[in-house]
């Protein structure tokens, strides 16, 4: 029971990563706020999480504009009392395009529902918080903010952008008592997105661990850094990736040890 008696907001609560934390986290003893723009998806994590006897509550909200984000801490407000340990910055949405054929539309839709929103939500936190003596944030970020990737230009431009907000924020709240850190997560199964063929195949080429990552992968390191364990961890960015970011090529294990490359190939040509 790591979390006996916290208050958490999980935002984005109702399905995928959010849903898994939120459920890590009510099993560890605290009391979830699950947000989430789908309000029958909160509502269903929620009734999951009840149903094991732990506490959830459910609340809908939009949280990529401000009246969405104070609906949301006014429903914590009546949920926890005014206090508040500790927020996942979940909430977004995918989006894969080229870059010559992404719309403007495309462009702000993903930049408000996955940066602003997690600044709004960050910031709204980190009031009460400060006010509160201290608390814990994780930003969910990508390891698409951390490298180049076809057809990632808005989805990773936000989540880099995640990152630094979180290295800013680690910074500025620390003399608050505020510990902020950001989970990057690879490539995760979690069925909210799909990939064809090629792309599974490519991704499983350069991961180290040689499968995909799941919700509870996640889930596991967020409870990490909300714990007393991670009490002096604070402005990092957590590779939750299988290894993905770390590798480079991967090469077959047998033919990387029989064959020699300090032998020159006489077929070849300078």
């Amino acid at each position: 029971m790591k979390l006996e008696g916290k208050a958490a907001i999980v935002t984005g609560g109702g399905r995928g990563i959010g849903r898994e934390i939120g459920r890590r986290f009510a099993a560890e003893g605290a009391h979830v706020l699950l947000a989430d723009v789908d309000g029958e998806r909160a509502r269903d994590a929620a009734d999951e999480i009840g149903a094991a006897g732990e506490r959830a509550t459910p609340c809908t909200a939009d949280l990529g504009r401000p009246e969405g984000a104070a609906r949301m801490f006014t429903h914590a407000e009546e949920c926890f009392g005014g206090r508040l340990d500790i927020l996942i910055n979940n909430a977004g949405i995918a989006h894969h395009g080229a870059f010559l054929e992404l719309s403007f539309e495309d462009w702000e839709r993903v930049l408000r529902n996955n940066l602003t929103s997690a600044f709004l939500c960050a910031q709204g936190a980190a009031r009460i918080m400060a006010a509160g003596g201290g608390g814990r944030i994780v930003n969910i970020g990508s390891i698409s903010g951390q490298r180049g990737s076809y057809g990632r230009t808005a989805y990773g431009v936000t989540k880099a952008g995640i990152h630094q907000m979180t290295r800013i924020m680690a910074v500025e709240l620390g003399p608050r008592g505020i510990a902020v850190n950001a989970i990057a997560p690879g490539p995760i199964d979690t069925g909210i997105t799909s990939m064809g063929p090629d792309q599974e195949r490519r991704y499983l080429e350069r991961i180290p661990l040689e499968r995909f990552g799941h919700a509870r992968d996640v889930a596991g390191t967020a409870l990490f850094l909300v714990s007393d364990e991670a009490a002096y961890l604070t402005g990092s960015v957590v590779n939750v990736d299988g290894g993905f970011d770390a590798a480079g090529l991967i090469f077959s294990y047998t033919e990387l040890t029989t064959v020699k490359s300090d032998v020159r190939d006489p077929s070849k040509s300078d």
